[in-house]
């Protein structure tokens, strides 16, 4: 069994519709402080646009996401 950690980072468009981004491996315990005022320098500074060409525009939520994956046993070959 092993755990995969990601951080999702959710925006709001000009739209107001949700982008979000995911990273993995995030870095243990940051703050919703330290994370938003990143998200926040994204909107500013004009950063990334949707596929569909729109500007980010509003900081919807952000948080951990563990998802643990436990794989099934497989029978030998001739079991």
């Amino acid at each position: 069994m092993q755990e995969e950690k990601t951080l999702v980072l959710e925006f709001l468009d000009e739209d107001n519709n949700t982008k979000s981004i995911v990273i993995k491996n995030p870095k243990d315990d940051l703050t919703k402080e330290v994370v938003t005022a990143a998200m926040t320098t994204v909107i500013d500074e004009d950063v990334l646009l949707t596929n569909a060409g729109r500007h980010m525009a509003d900081i919807k939520n952000c948080y951990y996401r563990t998802v643990t994956i436990d794989e099934l046993p497989f029978a030998d070959v001739g079991e």
